[in-house]
């Protein structure tokens, strides 16, 4: 595995991928755009930390994926890839690979520019 210090927050991927840059920071945890090397694509990381920290995380937590892995749709993000470092009696974090977008459905609905069908 690969270890990036990302806003003073220890990311450990897999070699495969590179972190480039922080794109977000939320309540469960950061984003930021890699580079998958073997597809030659980038990708967005998501750190999920401290899962099994409160019941109610990690129920939101396993309801996201689940979700997210059924709805194929192109006006979604696909997910790419789950992984977990270390050992998997002993984890505490996950790491949500997908798609990279330009922006997130937060920033669309708050920014000020009206929305038109080159949004679809």
């Amino acid at each position: 595995t690969n270890c990036y210090l990302v806003q003073g927050t220890k990311f450990e991927v897999d070699k495969r991928y590179k972190i480039i840059e922080p794109m977000s920071h939320g309540a469960y945890g950061i984003v930021c755009s890699a580079e998958d090397k073997e597809i030659g694509e980038k990708v967005a990381v998501k750190k999920i930390e401290g899962v099994f920290e409160h019941i109610t995380i990690t129920k939101r937590t396993l309801r996201e994926l689940r979700i997210l892995r059924h709805l194929q749709h192109e006006n979604l993000m696909q997910v790419k890839n789950i992984f977990i470092t270390g050992k998997k009696t002993e984890f505490e974090e996950i790491y949500v690979v997908s798609e990279l977008m330009e922006t997130d459905l937060a920033s669309t609905l708050k920014s000020s520019q009206p929305l038109s069908d080159d949004h679809c």
